[in-house]
C-alpha cells in the first residue's frame, strides 16, 4: 500500500510539471500575436479632396469628393445661395484621367455636368446645363480641409428599389429596378432612352439572378461581348460595360451604361 501511495504521488508530480508548460506555450504563441494583428489593420478615416473657385468667374462654388476606384462621390455648394445647401455629385474618372461629374437632384434629374482634369493644385474645366444647354468655365483651386469621407458602401438588404437618371425632360433617361427574391436571388431590369426627338431604346428585360453581394455581372443571352457590371452604393448604382459597348444590341446611340440615383 505504501509503494502504491508513493507511485501515485510521483505520477501527480510529473503531471503537474507538464501542464503549466503547455499553457504558457499556447498563451505566448497565440493570444498576444492576434491582438497585434487586429490593431494593425484598423481602418483609418479618409480625408476628402476639396476645391474652391468660380463658375464663369462670377459664381463662387465649393466642391468636395472621395474616390472609389474610378467612381467619384461628393457634393457641390453654391456659396452665393441663401441656404448654401450641398448638392450631390456622382461621376467617373475616364481612361485619359479626366473627370466627368454629374450634379444630381434627389429625383435623379441631372442639373449640371462638370468635366475637366484636375492637377495638383488646380481644377480647370467646364460646367454644362443639360436643360438650358449653357456652358460655363470652371476654375478651382485646391483647399486643405479636414472633411472626412462619408460611408458610400451599402449592403445587400438595402440595395433593392428603383433607380433613375435623366438629363432634363428632353435628354437621355434611364431606369433600373431590382426586387428581392428568396434564397439570395433577385429580379432586375433596365430601360433607357436617348434624347428627343428620337427616343431610341436600350432595354434589358426582367431577369432573375443570384445576388449575394452588392454587385453582379450580366451577359446578354446569345451575344459574345455584350456584358456589363452593376455595382450598388449607398443611394445610387453604377452600370458599366466590361467588354466595350454592346454594339448592335440596342437602338442607335442608346445605352444602359450610366449612374442611376436611388429614388425609391
Amino acid at each position: 500500500m505504501k509503494y502504491q501511495y508513493l507511485a501515485y504521488t510521483l505520477l501527480l508530480a510529473i503531471t503537474s510539471c507538464n501542464k503549466p508548460d503547455q499553457k504558457v506555450e499556447v498563451s505566448n504563441s497565440a493570444t498576444p500575436e492576434r491582438s497585434v494583428t487586429f490593431a494593425s489593420v484598423k481602418k483609418q478615416d479618409v480625408k476628402e479632396i476639396s476645391w474652391k473657385g468660380f463658375l464663369n468667374g462670377k459664381t463662387p462654388v465649393f466642391i468636395h469628393y472621395q474616390i472609389d476606384g474610378n467612381i467619384i462621390v461628393g457634393e457641390i455648394t453654391y456659396l452665393n445661395t441663401k441656404g448654401k445647401v450641398p448638392i450631390t455629385l456622382l461621376g467617373t474618372i475616364e481612361e485619359d484621367n479626366s473627370y466627368r461629374i454629374l450634379e444630381f437632384e434627389k429625383s435623379g434629374n441631372i442639373t449640371g455636368v462638370i468635366t475637366g482634369k484636375p492637377t495638383d493644385g488646380a481644377f480647370k474645366g467646364s460646367w454644362f446645363s443639360p436643360k438650358t444647354r449653357k456652358e460655363l468655365t470652371l476654375n478651382l483651386v485646391k483647399k486643405d480641409t479636414a472633411l472626412v469621407s462619408k460611408k458610400i458602401e451599402t449592403n445587400v438588404n438595402d440595395l433593392f428599389g428603383r433607380y433613375h437618371y435623366q438629363y432634363s425632360e428632353a435628354g437621355y433617361q434611364g431606369d433600373l429596378e431590382i426586387k428581392k427574391l428568396p434564397n439570395s436571388k433577385a429580379v432586375f431590369g433596365i430601360t433607357s432612352v436617348t434624347g428627343e426627338p428620337a427616343r431610341n431604346l436600350a432595354q434589358i428585360d426582367d431577369d432573375t439572378i443570384d445576388l449575394k453581394t452588392t454587385n453582379f455581372t450580366y451577359k446578354l443571352t446569345d451575344t459574345e461581348e455584350c456584358e456589363f457590371k452593376v455595382k450598388f452604393y449607398k443611394g445610387f448604382a453604377v452600370v458599366q460595360y466590361t467588354q466595350g459597348v454592346c454594339s448592335g444590341q440596342f437602338g442607335m446611340n442608346a445605352t444602359i451604361e450610366g449612374i442611376y440615383m436611388k429614388t425609391k
